[in-house]
């Protein structure tokens, strides 16, 4: 029978006859059609009407019934042409659902509806291991309707359920994340599945239907009629929404000058709750940066799913105009700090096998958490011990931590990409030190300086540096500076394996070349396990190159815990 010009007069009876027809005889064909013509249907409707809503979730159960009631799981493939050609189906008229039930008010609660004869019970699962409970979001958006941009590569995987974005405007704030995320928006990839129970047949026919938003970090896949059926998920969208919000360099600059105004964002970030049974791996950015810097490749890390599975990526921001000791003790303090609350015994075996990477800068801050200093540093700047030292008790415990620290047990692995171990002669540059004094630093940086300088406990050569004002980050970049000279003193851990990725403009494989801010002398160590040249710029993090050996290092980490693990059983 053919219904084409029935359709063109009344598509709604047309579906309602095929629905009759599909009572009597369940046919794979027949599904196919109902579930395409109901689709056609809801999107052809006003939002106003109040079948759109019906429409589509006609059009995912058919799909539904079609990949999991109506064939033998023997013949079925999710690779097969009619497989995906329902997923599809099903994928939209999910994630069309969702965006009409968004903007309702008490969009995630219960509710009931007839349809010829069989009621339906719809209800939303808000609990489980790796469900998201969808009222946690401020928005939630439909995946597909969003473009990336300011992304190289997209990340999805294709299978059942629909890829969403889920929007907290302000984590920080909101109980359910709280410390440690950003005090700005943050997004994740959400996977939304219909889940239709079997129909029940008694005084009434019913039907179950349950919404769940999984989590797509953490669930990968779901059984439904004994079939093990993959998700599917967009893991670069809800990163690509999150980078629309910032301006990379706007950010920067003013993360450098304006120190002081930024000192109270300083803190590790997280962009997805902890995991206990994930490795952190913490990023830590340079001079004239923040986090953002660390897109590209925090983009390809999470799109490798061996390396999502196992790890999670956390960001530290902090002023980058501030002396670099006084950042390190930043960092030094915020990784206690997230220890304390998530790990307090010590005992996570995850935690315990931190891989921190630091770009530029960053890379000395790093440092700071794999050496133990003794009084290296203290001694570089006082003539007298700390012991003995005439000096008010908030100052010297502000600097006690600055200059007297230990390594952090818990990081197990570094990578130093164009990091300037021994300085970066850029930094005595004159345009360099022109552009250092307008660098605004907190009053507790200031003040602390005036009282060494007045103190008169400076050793001879602190003393010709600070006559009038503290020294910034710039300034202490310079090979020369009494930092530089000092931290190479101090030993990094002989027991925690290095990795170096060092940028090379010049054609010159090794001496002699530069990635134009940072000499290869200067980022080259000669302990480390590996050292990656890459053709670029200072910004070697952001080359492919640069991210396969990163992903290269992390499954290599992964490789010798499994072998320790091994070994100890």
């Amino acid at each position: 029978m053919f219904l084409d010009k029935a359709y063109t007069r009344d598509s709604s009876q047309v579906i309602a006859l095929l629905e009759e027809g599909i009572e009597k005889e369940q046919t794979l064909p027949l599904r196919m059609a109902l579930a395409e013509l109901s689709l056609l249907e809801a999107q052809k409707r006003r939002d106003s009407d109040p079948q759109k809503k019906m429409y589509y979730i006609l059009a995912a159960k058919h799909a539904y019934d079609y990949l999991f009631f109506d064939t033998r799981s023997e013949d079925s493939s999710t690779l097969s042409p009619s497989f995906r050609f329902m997923a599809d189906i099903y994928n939209l008229a999910i994630a069309e659902l969702i965006s009409m039930r968004a903007t309702r008010e008490n969009p995630w609660e219960s509710s009931d509806l007839d349809y010829r004869g069989i009621h339906y019970h719809f209800e939303v699962v808000k609990e489980g291991t790796g469900i998201w409970d969808p009222s946690w979001f401020d928005y939630i958006h439909n995946a597909y309707e969003i473009r990336v941009t300011g992304l190289t590569n997209e990340y999805t995987t294709k299978g059942l359920g629909a890829p969403l974005v889920g929007i907290v405007e302000k984590p920080a704030q909101n109980p359910h994340f709280g410390r440690f995320f950003p005090s700005r928006l943050v997004a994740y990839p959400i996977s939304a599945v219909l889940l239709f129970d079997p129909i029940r047949k008694g005084q009434t026919t019913s039907r179950n239907i349950r919404l769940v938003f999984y989590d797509s970090l953490v669930t990968e896949s779901l059984t439904i009629q004994n079939r093990q059926v993959p998700l599917e998920a967009d893991f670069t969208t809800p990163l690509g929404l999150q980078l629309r919000k910032t301006n990379p360099f706007q950010t920067g600059l003013h993360n450098l000058i304006s120190s002081d105004v930024e000192l109270k964002n300083a803190g590790i970030y997280m962009l997805e709750p902890y995991r206990p049974d994930k490795i952190p791996v913490l990023m830590v950015h340079g001079l004239m940066s923040s986090p953002s810097t660390w897109a590209g490749l925090f983009n390809d890390l999470r799109g490798d799913p061996q390396l999502r599975k196992r790890y999670q990526f956390w960001f530290f921001m902090y002023p980058t105009g501030l002396p670099i000791g006084y950042s390190t003790s930043i960092l030094r303090d915020q990784l206690k700090a997230i220890r304390a609350l998530f790990d307090p015994d010590g005992n996570n075996p995850n935690f315990n096998q931190m891989v921190i990477m630091g770009h530029s800068m960053g890379g000395l801050l790093t440092r700071g958490m794999v050496q133990d200093s003794g009084t290296t540093y203290w001694d570089s700047f006082f003539k007298e011990p700390f012991e003995t030292i005439d000096m008010d008790p908030n100052t010297k415990e502000l600097l006690k931590n600055i200059m007297v620290f230990e390594h952090q047990p818990y990081v197990k692995r570094v990578i130093f990409v164009a990091t300037p171990h021994r300085g970066s002669p850029m930094a005595d540059a004159w345009y360099t030190r022109l552009f250092s004094g307008l660098i605004e630093l907190p009053s507790a940086v200031s003040d602390t300086t005036a009282k060494m300088i007045s103190g008169g406990s400076l050793t001879e050569s602190a003393s010709a540096v600070y006559t009038k004002k503290v020294s910034n980050s710039i300034s202490l970049l310079s090979p020369s500076s009494i930092y530089t000279q000092t931290t190479n003193k101090v030993p990094l851990r002989p027991d925690i394996p290095y990795h170096s990725i060092i940028g090379t403009r010049k054609n010159v494989p090794a001496a002699g070349s530069s990635d134009g801010i940072v000499p290869y002398e200067s980022s080259h160590l000669d302990f480390t396990q590996s050292e990656k040249l890459v053709p670029s710029g200072h910004s070697a993090h952001t080359h492919p190159l640069a991210i396969d050996e990163v992903k290269r290092i992390l499954r290599e980490h992964l490789a010798v815990i499994a072998a320790q693990n091994s070994e100890s059983q």
